[in-house]
């Protein structure tokens, strides 16, 4: 097994069985182990090929008219275009092997693989230059048009382009100083020799790059991996240590466990999460990080009110569910199978889990609402239809990141106070 077959085999997991990008590639990467090289070479060129699967699909729209294909063959034919226009690959490469393993299964798909791409290497890119601007959006940076549209509506033509570009550009990994169980000065005395740190508006926030979650000081839970946008939800709720805090939907708990870090494992956080297994997921991330002010509670968000008293907390932090419009950059497959039903489904839920949380929250009380999604209709939208229902809801606070900003995620965190 070897990069691109393992990558085409993930882009079919994708196509054939629906199955999620990153959870479908860290399962085969570990059945299939790589060398490092050729870890970074296949991570590439799937992410790469899904991210720009409507432009790709615009490139080989002439050449597949007559003959419906299988999609196990439109997928080789779109990691192979990949790598003629986006990686160093010689054009020869890709070819090749794309040939080599579609003969394996058939050989006169063989000669139809190499046929396509020898058309595309002779003819060249079709140009975008005649579409119409929402049209050449769409293509160019791989988005469904209705979503093109949905970003037009919310933010002007010129200020989507350089969101939806600032998508597929690559991003730094995003580490935070874990105060519970080491110091800045440690971690910077540690990682600066092997690694590029970068520092970040954030104080205890670092970007570098390289497999850090190998590293001792990962191990031994001084840092941990978080976004940076993310890192501004539990610093925009600003703990106390004597606060009693919950939150709502915490999995996978990178949020709780900044909470204890703010509050130096004083106070009590109880971090809710409709998922056993993801629980067990955070318990075990919380033991590696060493916090200690957590409960873990099996609870829908949704019905969380009739589980503990009215008015019974300090603080609350509801980081929902939403459509994730603003992480594509490391979840491309979301571009494809969201439509505009389950943003409609999503935002009925997440009024409902802002109505049970709000019941919990005593009267002077923060509520932090937070999404990683750009749509405004999960955001700024719902915030204000929440805040007509509820005259005693004050907005504190208001932040949207857009990816261009950081180089991190698409975010959107606002603080709400229930006056006395």
């Amino acid at each position: 097994m070897n990069a691109r077959t393992l990558a085409h085999l993930a882009l079919n997991k994708i196509t054939y069985e629906q199955a999620y990008s990153n959870i479908i590639l860290n399962d085969l990467l570990r059945k299939y182990p790589l060398s490092s090289e050729d870890v970074s070479f296949c991570t590439k060129l799937f992410y790469g090929t899904v991210q720009n699967k409507i432009y790709l699909d615009y490139q080989l729209e002439p050449y597949l008219k007559e003959k419906k294909q299988k999609p196990w063959v439109i997928n080789l034919l779109r990691l192979a275009l990949y790598q003629m226009f986006f990686l160093s690959v010689p054009d020869y490469a890709a070819i090749n092997e794309a040939v080599t393993m579609a003969k394996k299964k058939n050989k006169a798909l063989g000669s139809f693989v190499n046929a396509v791409l020898r058309n595309v290497q002779r003819n060249g890119k079709r140009s975008l230059e005649y579409l119409n601007p929402l049209m050449r959006l769409s293509i160019e940076y791989s988005y469904p048009f209705w979503l093109v549209e949905l970003f037009v509506r919310d933010y002007g033509v010129l200020e989507t382009e350089k969101i939806l570009a600032a998508e597929k550009e690559e991003r730094p990994l995003f580490i935070r100083v874990n105060r519970l169980k080491g110091t800045k000065e440690e971690v910077e005395a540690a990682l600066k020799e092997n690694y590029d740190l970068e520092t970040t508006p954030l104080p205890l926030a670092y970007s570098t790059t390289g497999a850090i979650q190998k590293d001792p000081i990962f191990l031994s839970g001084k840092i941990t991996i978080q976004d940076l946008s993310a890192q501004y939800v539990a610093l925009i709720l600003a703990p106390k240590n004597t606060e009693r805090i919950i939150d709502l939907c915490a999995a996978p708990g990178g949020k709780t466990a900044h909470l204890a870090d703010l509050m130096e494992n004083l106070g009590e956080i109880i971090a809710c999460d409709i998922h056993p297994h993801k629980l067990e997921l955070m318990e075990k991330g919380f033991k590696r990080l060493g916090v200690e002010n957590v409960k873990t509670h099996l609870l829908d968000a949704r019905t969380v009110h009739n589980a503990f008293p009215k008015h019974s907390f300090d603080k609350v932090l509801a980081d929902v569910p939403c459509s994730g419009l603003g992480v594509t950059q490391h979840k491309p497959d979301i571009k494809y199978s969201l439509d505009k039903n389950m943003i409609a489904e999503l935002v009925l839920l997440q009024r409902e889990i802002l109505e049970a949380g709000w019941e919990l929250l005593k009267p002077g009380g923060d509520f932090v609402y937070s999404t990683c999604t750009l749509n405004r209709e999960e955001n700024e939208e719902q915030i204000q239809e929440f805040t007509k229902r509820h005259p005693e809801a004050e907005i504190v606070e208001e932040k949207k990141i857009l990816p261009y900003e950081y180089a991190s995620d698409g975010f959107y965190i606002c603080k709400l106070r229930r006056l006395s």
